[in-house]
This record gives structure tokens, sequence and C-alpha cells, in this order.
């Protein structure tokens, strides 16, 4: 994959972030209901939709989730050590540790790798949901919220698809669709909200966005790339388990950061930036693995 087909991926995104930003800057926005859209109605049909259509390999995933709980949890204790010492705000969890799996990463890795590489991001992706509404809800609400996981209605529509793939229920076609642009609505509204919040808060220090890219893709590349080569990893498995694990700061990030109201602008800046960076990165290491 060229630097340009990776610009391509990336230009809706900076677009629709682009046009959130005006819109905040220009009439003023309040995107909590945005967010509380995303994570109870628009999430749970993505979810839904992608476990429904896309065929799953079962042998990889403890593989696949075996990779995505080391990168995390590397880059977890990284930062808590580290926090201890410099004193960073807890908002700096968030966007180092996961990752941008299903609306970066499904595009990059289709293109990259074909069908079987998506079915791999596919359930890289459902593991990284899982750690984010378990995980992230427990950091970014400061320990209130342990068992919100099972509050949030992606986990059931995600193993509700999961069910009716493996099953080979087939639903109606008209509903079938209503679900698919219900879910489809999820990429732009967080875009649009990513660009709402800065345009409302603008960037004002570099210091914490940089270092979170540097946790989210240096750490994720180092990480995947010593575990994929200790566990002699097969190579197309290798090179999608490292892509994923490199990939930016995730929307749902900001999402939960404005449901919780912590650190919300830290995190925005932070996604913002590394949206940007990967723009470079993406492509170098596509370009390393080929």
């Amino acid at each position: 994959m060229n630097p340009l087909q990776i610009l391509q991926i990336m230009f809706p995104i900076l677009f629709l972030s682009a046009l959130g930003y005006l819109y905040a800057r220009l009439r003023g926005a309040e995107p909590q209901v945005v967010s509380d859209m995303i994570i109870y109605l628009s999430i749970p049909a993505l979810f839904f939709n992608s476990f429904y259509k896309q065929k799953l390999i079962i042998s990889e995933l403890p593989l696949i989730f075996i990779t995505i709980a080391l990168v995390m949890a590397a880059t977890l204790i990284t930062i808590l050590l580290l926090r201890k010492i410099f004193h960073w705000p807890v908002g700096i969890y968030l966007p180092s540790i996961f990752m941008n799996s299903a609306f970066v990463g499904f595009p990059v890795v289709l293109l990259a790798y074909g069908e079987l590489g998506l079915s791999r991001a596919v359930a890289y992706d459902f593991f990284n949901g899982l750690f984010i509404f378990t995980l992230g809800v427990y950091i970014i609400s400061r320990r209130r919220d342990r068992f919100d996981l099972f509050k949030m209605p992606f986990l059931y529509a995600a193993l509700l698809g999961l069910g009716l793939n493996l099953l080979n229920i087939y639903l109606p076609l008209s509903l079938q669709k209503s679900i698919q642009m219900l879910g489809g609505t999820t990429i732009p509204l967080a875009l649009l909200m990513l660009g709402f919040r800065l345009g409302a808060t603008p960037i004002r220090s570099f210091t914490y966005p940089l270092l979170a890219s540097f946790f989210r893709m240096g750490l994720g590349i180092a990480v995947a790339c010593f575990l994929v080569w200790a566990l002699k990893v097969e190579a197309s498995l290798a090179k999608v388990l490292i892509v994923m694990s490199a990939l930016p700061s995730a929307f749902m990030n900001l999402v939960l950061a404005e449901k919780y109201k912590t650190d919300v602008d830290l995190v925005a800046s932070s996604i913002a930036v590394c949206t940007l960076l990967s723009v470079i990165v993406l492509p170098l290491l596509l370009w390393i693995l080929k």
C-alpha cells in the first residue's frame, strides 16, 4: 500500500473532523447527546453487523487475544510506573492504550491484506471493544464502574451477531439493511464529535498528545513485533497483528471521556495528534512489512 492509498483512507477522517470543528466554532455544540447515541445505538449495530457478516477463524482467536492483551498490558504498566514519577493526568491512559481498530484498522487491513486479513481485524476489534468497555471504563470513571461492560448493549449485539453467524441463521434483508445503516452512522458521529471537542477547546499543549501517540503506536509496534517473533506466528497473521497494534487512538476514548467528564480535552487532543501522525507511521510500517 502506497502513501496515497493511506491518505485516501485518512481523508474522510480528517474531513469529517474538520466539519465538526467548524460547526463547534460557528454554532457551538453539546457532544454528550452524540456520545450516548454512539454507545447505546450505533456501536451495537456496528458490532452486530461485523460479527453477523464476517467469517472468523476460530482457531486464531486465542493468539489474537493474547496479542492485544499483552500490547495493552505493556502500555498500561509503563504508564502506571511513569505516572507515579511525573504525575500525569489520568486521561493519558485511554488514548495510549486503546487503538482505532475499526474505523482505521478495517480499511487499512482490507486494502493491504484482503478479506482474510479483514476477518482477523474484526476479531481483534472485538477484543479491543471488550477491553475499552471494561478496563477503559474502570480507568476513566476513576474506578466507579467496574461492571459497566454488562450495561453496554454492544456486547450482547456482538454475541448475537456471532451466534447467528455460526448457526447460519439469516435475517430478512430489510432488517439487515436497517442495522447496517444504523451501524454506519458510528464513524461519522464519532468524527464529528472529535471535531466538536477540538473546536470548543483547541489544543494548547502537545506534550501529552505526543506522549500518548508514542505509547499507542511506538510501543504497540514494539510489543507486537516481539510477540510474533517469540511465538513464530505465521507471516500473514503476524503482519495483521503488527498493523492492528500500531493503529492510532480510538475515537471511542473520547466518547467515554465525555460520558464520565474526565480529561476530555486531553483525550480529544491526543486522538487528533495521534491520528495525524498515523498518516506517516502506517505507510512506513506497511512498506517495512511488505
